[in-house]
């Protein structure tokens, strides 16, 4: 992502302009080279080196926020070596009193004489003694361990990419329109709106059915952790450039005012290329867990959206099905998504011959009302379980149980 202040972007009549570079010019690439070049060959060294380097590539640069968003989008590529467990602060000051009682005491012959009894009077092996002397936990001494690479076609690419996520760090909704999505993709897609856990409508076009409308919540609606929020619709963002047909649409807080940001395929930006890199620890240890022990039911991909109110679909977490062919899918509802809960409750009541089991994260109960709600609820008292962050394998199985002896 890039800061505020790295984001070039024009507003006019309202709308929202990003400030797109080509990523085939000749001279764009040429400095994406020399950047990439730094961090190639900077294994070991500090960071501070590594910036007195690109300092004089990046002056030359036009805008000069350009060349200090790739150098941020390079940074965050980057693993540096971090400080040793240890309480600099108190460390440092233990040596500063030490120093100070030394040079009371007497008048030194010289520097080495000075320094050589302070090493006596603290101890010789003090870890502050090293070459970076006592600020050695500032983060200009940390070295560079690895360093991703990518091409410099690739570092632009991203660079175009970070202009929209930056801005939709601050979205207050965002609406997407697919047309005639392959089905591959589409899942992959909503596979993403569940793995960030991004609150989300899909509905089918009433005149059009091969059209989809897809409505998320940005994070300027969302009350709580809202940062957290936004950087997760940020970082799903990219799914939706990987489609082949999309028209997108936010409203983003920008400059302290409200504006429209809207985006197509023809934009030319470039997402997503690698999909199972990003599934969440915590889903791939459930999936794990859920295969070594439960015998009578196992994970399956399902191929299909489920009918849901209107033309509203349901893509569930998770689908599983037992020896005898019943299939039984899971949806979960986590801490963003207590305005589509009410809803999906009073579906499933009307409904009462469907298949999805439903887990709702404790969270959602500080909303009182809508704790009253699942007390209240028949269905969900029966086919409905509560978790915290992600749920049991246990809770889980007991569900798909009920569901598969009904």
């Amino acid at each position: 992502m890039l800061t505020k202040d790295l984001i070039l972007c024009r507003s006019r009549a309202n709308k929202l302009y990003p400030c797109f570079i080509a990523g085939d010019q000749p001279e764009l690439l040429s400095l994406a080279e020399e950047l990439l070049a730094v961090f190639r060959q900077g294994l070991g060294q500090p960071q501070s080196e590594l910036e007195n380097i690109l300092n004089p590539l990046l002056s030359e640069c036009t805008p000069l926020a350009l060349g200090k968003g790739l150098r941020k989008l390079l940074l965050d590529r980057c693993e540096f070596s971090a400080p040793a467990d240890l309480d600099y602060p108190a460390e440092r000051q233990k040596i500063l009193t030490a120093s100070a009682r030394l040079w009371q005491e007497r008048t030194w012959a010289s520097p080495e004489a000075f320094r050589e009894a302070l090493r006596q009077a603290v101890g010789a092996e003090h870890p502050l003694f090293g070459d970076n002397g006592l600020y050695c936990d500032h983060p200009d001494h940390d070295t560079l361990l690895s360093f991703k690479d990518l091409s410099a076609r690739q570092l632009l690419e991203r660079y175009n990419l970070a202009l929209v996520q930056s801005l939709l760090l601050s979205a207050g909704s965002l609406e997407l329109t697919l047309s005639s999505p392959e089905p591959a993709k589409l899942r992959r897609m909503c596979r993403y709106l569940r793995f960030f856990r991004l609150l989300c409508r899909i509905q089918r076009d009433g005149s059009d059915s091969t059209v989809l409308r897809l409505q998320i919540d940005g994070p300027t609606s969302i009350f709580q952790n809202a940062r957290s929020y936004g950087l997760q619709l940020a970082s799903f963002f990219p799914a939706v450039c990987a489609l082949p047909r999309w028209q997108m649409q936010a409203e983003v807080l920008w400059k302290d005012k409200t504006a429209l940001l809207q985006l197509d395929q023809s934009s030319g930006l470039v997402g997503y290329h690698h999909f199972g890199a990003y599934i969440p620890e915590e889903i791939q240890l459930f999936e794990k867990h859920f295969a070594d022990t439960v015998q009578d039911w196992k994970i399956i991909d399902c191929p299909q959206f489920l009918p849901g109110e209107g033309n509203e679909i349901i893509f569930p977490d998770c689908s599983f099905a037992n020896a005898a062919g019943k299939i039984v899918h899971l949806e979960l509802f986590h801490r963003w998504h207590c305005s589509s809960l009410p809803r999906r409750l009073r579906w499933l009541e009307a409904h009462p011959g469907n298949t999805i089991l439903l887990g709702v994260d404790r969270a959602l109960l500080r909303d009182q009302e809508l704790e009253l709600q699942l007390q209240n609820s028949t269905w969900f008292q029966k086919y409905g379980f509560l978790f915290r962050d992600y749920p049991s394998v246990g809770k889980v199985l007991k569900g798909l149980q009920i569901i598969g002896n009904g």
